[in-house]
């Protein structure tokens, strides 16, 4: 029979365990320090295996900590096969960052004899051995709720910083992509997955990377998604050959090996501003309504810049507070910032 989860099973050689990734990128940024933690922690010829979304799972392979990433495609008509795959991993233990019901049915369909996570979302205890309280943990970072789940019995004092390492193809097709941009070089991600509620004036970014390019003789970077591509091309268009684009063009795995080879990042509250911290590139981050003390970014290179009133956990993709606030963060504090933060060890 299995052992409820305890420090006996990191002991266990035998130990296979299933952790199921956080549905956003950042989300699973935080999540990292809690892993790298439980990994040190586990025996050594104990199996980490983590399910994501297919989209997440190259930035996940980039995680020393994991034996194994296996990829669950998120539509519900691959839930059956997804539980098929997840039962032949012959896990002894899931456990469960997300808290909605889908991530904990298809471990329950697998049949893995113990499974540990929240029941915030209704039926979702009838699916768990081991149900979890994290209400303790509210005025504090995000990464201790992933702590609380992943790591038996009190929860130490401090966690390492996130950790992704690319591979060193796409460190060489990044330096190769950035060959003919000057140095100092200035990331700029003016996009947010979130929406407008998350994203500084596009304006600002700019007169930033103009003051970058006079100010040090370098050059500026611009990196996002698709989505992102237009915005990028236009705030571009006029900075020459001390300006280049790449949204849209880049992989998960070779826009984070971009954000490695950069001297410095400016980017909102999102994805890629976690990102930045996982590879440790210094970092000012503009935050409007968000609270960073819930889920700003893991890194002592990292100085963030915020005007709000009230902050939330979460917002809107439209907020006429959260624009605000982002609206009260000038752009001579981010130019303050970037020049200040670029002299930050690497």
């Amino acid at each position: 029979m299995t052992t409820g989860y305890d420090a006996s099973v990191l002991n266990n050689p035998g130990a296979r365990l299933l952790v199921v990734a956080p549905n956003w990128l950042g989300d699973g940024i935080m999540a990292m320090p809690a892993l790298q933690e439980m990994r040190k922690r586990l025996h050594p010829e104990a199996a980490l295996l983590l399910a994501a979304r297919p989209g997440q799972a190259p930035m996940w392979r980039m995680h020393r900590a994991l034996s194994d990433v296996i990829p669950l495609p998120a539509d519900t008509p691959r839930l059956i096969a997804s539980s098929r795959r997840v039962k032949s991993l012959d896990c002894t233990h899931a456990v469960l960052i997300p808290h909605s019901f889908r991530s904990a049915l298809i471990p329950a369909l697998a049949g893995i004899p113990h499974r540990r996570g929240t029941t915030t979302q209704f039926g979702r205890k009838f699916l768990l051995h081991d149900p979890v309280s994290l209400a303790d943990l509210d005025s504090r970072h995000q990464q201790w709720e992933t702590a609380r789940l992943l790591l038996p019995g009190n929860l130490p004092d401090q966690l390492p910083p996130p950790e992704l390492e690319p591979a060193e193809a796409e460190i060489q097709q990044a330096e190769s992509l950035l060959r003919t941009l000057p140095s100092p070089r200035l990331g700029c991600i003016p996009g947010a997955a979130r929406g407008p509620s998350k994203q500084w004036p596009g304006d600002r970014f700019l007169e930033v990377a103009r003051a970058w390019i006079d100010r040090t003789g370098g050059g500026v970077c611009w990196l996002g998604t698709r989505d992102d591509v237009d915005l990028c091309h236009k705030l571009n268009r006029d900075l020459g050959a001390h300006g280049c684009s790449l949204a849209g063009k880049t992989s998960l795995p070779l826009f984070t090996a971009l954000l490695k080879s950069l001297d410095q990042v400016l980017a909102n509250d999102s994805g890629g501003m976690h990102l930045a911290a996982a590879v440790g590139t210094p970092l000012v981050a503009v935050f409007g309504s968000t609270d960073p003390d819930k889920t700003g970014p893991l890194s002592n290179k990292a100085v963030v810049l915020q005007h709000a009133d009230v902050r939330n956990r979460s917002i809107a993709r439209t907020s006429d507070g959260a624009r605000r606030a982002l609206e009260a963060v000038s752009a001579a504090e981010g130019v303050k910032a970037v020049l200040a933060n670029r002299d930050l060890g690497r």
